[in-house]
Parts: structure tokens; sequence; C-alpha cells
């Protein structure tokens, strides 16, 4: 897009500090709830951000609009009359909203509107819906009471409810009533951006569309641009032009909505696109099932951050395995690096693998064998070890299958340190090792992955 963009964030951080332990040995961490994210809401564009719960997207908002102080980062807002300017001879940008002082914050809150998930939690059950709607024109100046009510009441009928519901309370309208109603209040000083986080998350199936088609509708009659918040990637592809992918605090993809959804560059947009349902019972599609559990922004991973969980994790040079099977190898490395699968948890698998089918472990069978009977040895343990975690009987590639058997072997040793630095050392990737920059492909659609890079481009991993 040529035209200058309404809003530009660029390289967005919020950081939070959180301790832990006791008064002497008390540990300071910091978590990276939003770190480096970039984007542009251009005039009258809806751009979606989304990405599973607890990603970031929320914590992007509230720095974005000052509702908690960005750690550092720029917000150069270019509405309100503000267009066209440049920045000051210290680089610094005179739109940019983390430097606004309190006037000029204030301002730009008029002009950049959020409506929540939960419409309830917002309304004082005290006050009339009327009163609270339009008091966001009297603390902006408006003082003649006629004329907040009846603007009030005329974007009332706008967002389908009545002006005869003016003096109602909020306990008398249903959900889906109270977002109108939160929608009339965020639109009530006619902002030039609306930012809706979660919008109709909270609301019964039969209502979201309705809401949907709703936002859509204002967004054209208002000129407004939108920043729409979601986990659900199907509501986004309904209301959105464009459409920007978080993971852990990062964007990993961004670009035309129909560019995303139909040729995903990143795998993470791969796997939340696999999981949304078809109405098609003859379309069954490939659900990709990510493994194990997003990792904690206090101590993200190295390198590529989804790397922990990609089904198209890059195998290291002179490894050739089924790529299911290195991912399997990778989350069991990742296990037994963390300390999640040690020696004791080896046993217990191991004694609860004998009871349910009966007899004793490999050592305890050779201690009580003395009739010449047929005896279990440690070849058999690490058998079901193998099993247990899902792990192939053999490996197609000697290093690999080596490196697995002395790792388990290690674990039934008791051996944990040497199980550990065993399997740190046999199964690298370099997605843990390089930071992905975005790579361009093409009409704005850009990506962070490092298989779209030179070295690696040509590397296929389904």
């Amino acid at each position: 897009m040529s035209e200058e963009p309404l809003l530009s964030v660029r390289d967005l951080k919020k950081h939070y500090t959180s301790s832990r332990g006791g008064l002497f040995s008390r540990e300071t961490t910091r978590v990276r709830a939003v770190d480096g994210v970039s984007f542009d809401v251009y005039p009258g564009e809806a751009l979606g951000l989304v990405g599973e719960s607890g990603c970031g997207k929320s914590t992007t908002a509230s720095s974005m609009l000052r509702l908690t102080e960005p750690t550092s980062g720029e917000v150069i807002f270019n509405g309100g009359g503000r267009g066209g300017a440049v920045r000051n001879d210290d680089g610094t940008h005179p739109n940019d909203v983390t430097r606004f002082d309190r006037q000029e914050l204030k301002a730009f809150r008029r002009d950049a509107q959020l409506i929540f998930q939960d419409p309830t939690s917002s309304f004082d059950p005290r006050m009339s819906v009327g009163a609270s709607v339009g008091e966001l024109p009297l603390v902006h100046g408006m003082k003649d009471p006629e004329r907040r009510r009846a603007i009030v009441e005329d974007l009332l009928e706008r967002v389908g409810l009545s002006a005869e519901d003016y003096d109602r309370y909020p306990h008398e309208f249903s959900g889906g009533e109270k977002q109108r109603l939160a929608l009339a209040r965020a639109l009530v000083l006619n902002p030039e951006l609306l930012v809706a986080d979660e919008p109709v998350s909270a609301l019964d199936v039969s209502i979201q569309a309705d809401i949907l088609a709703l936002i859509d509708d204002l967004r054209t009659a208002f000129g407004l641009s939108v920043l729409f918040i979601s986990h659900d990637i199907s509501v986004v592809r309904e209301l959105c032009d464009r459409t920007a992918v978080m993971y852990l605090g990062e964007i990993v993809e961004i670009g035309p909505t129909e560019a995303v959804f139909e040729n995903p560059q990143h795998p993470y947009t791969e796997a939340l696109l696999s999981a949304v349902p078809t109405p098609d019972p003859r379309s069954r599609g490939d659900h990709i099932q990510l493994t194990g559990s997003v990792p904690s922004p206090s101590d993200p991973p190295s390198g590529c951050r989804f790397h922990t969980r990609c089904h198209r994790v890059i195998q290291p040079e002179g490894v050739d395995l089924d790529q299911s099977v290195w991912r399997r190898l990778l989350d069991f490395r990742e296990r037994v690096v963390a300390g999640d699968i040690d020696a004791e948890s080896v046993r217990e698998r191991l004694r609860a693998d004998v009871e349910a089918h009966g007899g004793a472990d490999a050592s305890t069978e050779r201690a009580a064998a003395n009739d010449g009977g047929e005896v279990r040895t440690d070849a058999d343990d690490a058998a079901r070890v193998r099993a247990a975690y899902d792990l192939p009987a053999t490996l197609s590639d000697p290093t690999a299958e080596r490196a697995v058997a002395d790792a388990v072997a290690a674990l039934l040793a008791g051996e944990d340190d040497r199980a550990a630095a065993g399997l740190a050392d046999a199964f690298t990737t370099p997605c843990a090792e390089t930071v992905p920059e975005f790579t361009d492909h093409g009409a704005g659609h850009r990506a962070a992955c490092i298989r779209h890079r030179p070295d690696y481009d040509g590397f296929d991993a389904g």
C-alpha cells in the first residue's frame, strides 16, 4: 500500500519482571510478553491479530494504547490531523504515542477506542446504558445533555438497538446486546481506530456472525480502521483484509488474509489452519497435531521460538529421518534435558508397565532366575522405555540410533546427566541456532522461517 498508515507499530516490547523465592533467595525473571512486534494498520482496513491464548495479543493492544506502559518501541499514530509529520532531528517521531504527554494522550484516546471480550464488566450496573455510552463525550467536554442524548440515541439505533433503550440498565440486556452497546460507546467520539479484543469469543455461535457483520458494516459507515484480535483464525478470515499471526510474543507471518490462508508460509500458521473444522464431511484434511505446550515467555527457546513444537523443524546436515520420527526425537531430547524424563520417571513407567502386563523388571528377574527359565534383559527394558516414550524400536540413521540407545541405557543406569548431554549433543537443529528473519512472498506477504532462506530453500520437512 502506498498511502500513509493510520498506525505504525515498530519493534514494540512489553516485558514484565516476576519475582519468586524466599526473602533471602529471591529470583527476578523477565517475562517477554510482547517482544519486538511490528505492523501497520491502514485507513479503512481491518487487520487481524491471531494466535493461541497467551501469545501476547491483548498485551500488544494494551501497550499500543498505553493502557499499560510499553517497555520500548514506537507506536506512530497519524490520525487526528497528524498525517504527514516527519521525524525530529533526534530521530524521534512527533506522532509516537509512547512519547505523548497527558494532553496528547487524551486526544489520542479520543481517536482510538477499545472494545473488550466481556462487555458486562465494562458497564456500571448502577448507570443507565445511555448514561454509560454518553460518559465519554462528557469527559471530553460536551456539556450539553440534550446533544449527548441525541448522539447516543442515534448510535443505539445504528448498532441495532432502539433509542428507547437509553434509560434501561445493563442487566436488562443479553450478551450480544451488551456487545452492541459496547460498540456504540466505542463509536460515540467518532474515532478513527477501533481495537476489538476478542469481541465475540464470549458470545453464542449464533450471535457471533451478527456482531461480526455489524462491526464490518460500522467500519464502512464510519470509515474506521480496525485491529481485530482473536484466537479463532476462522473469525479473522470473515472480517479482516490482512492477517498477522502471533506466537510467543512475536509476529511470525503477516499478509493479505487470502494469501495467508491459501498459501501459509510459516508452520505455525499451517497448524492453526489445519485445526479449523470444515463443513464438508468428505474433506477431512490433514490435521497437524502440535506437540508439547507453549514455552514460558520468561524463558523462550533460542532461535525460532516455535521450533520446540514445529512439525517442519529442520534436520541437521547428515541426518535423514522421517520427519515425524525427527519431531519425536526432539521432543524426547527436550524432556530429558528439562528433567521431565529422568531415571526415576523411567523406573516408574517400567513398574507401571510390569504391573499392567505381569512380571518384574529385568534386574529382579535376573536375581530370581534359578530355574533356567526365560529372563527379561536390559534390552527388554530399553525396548519398553522406547515404546513408552513413542520412540521407534530402531532408527534408520546409525548415528541417531546410537545416541538414543546410549541415552536410554544411561537413564536405566540412573545417569540422567549423561543421557541429557548425549541427546543435546546428538540432536541439534538449525532452527534452534538461528533467529529467522522475514522473507517476502509477494504482495506484502511475509513470514519468519529459516526454511525460506536460500541455504535451506528446497528443504521439505512435510
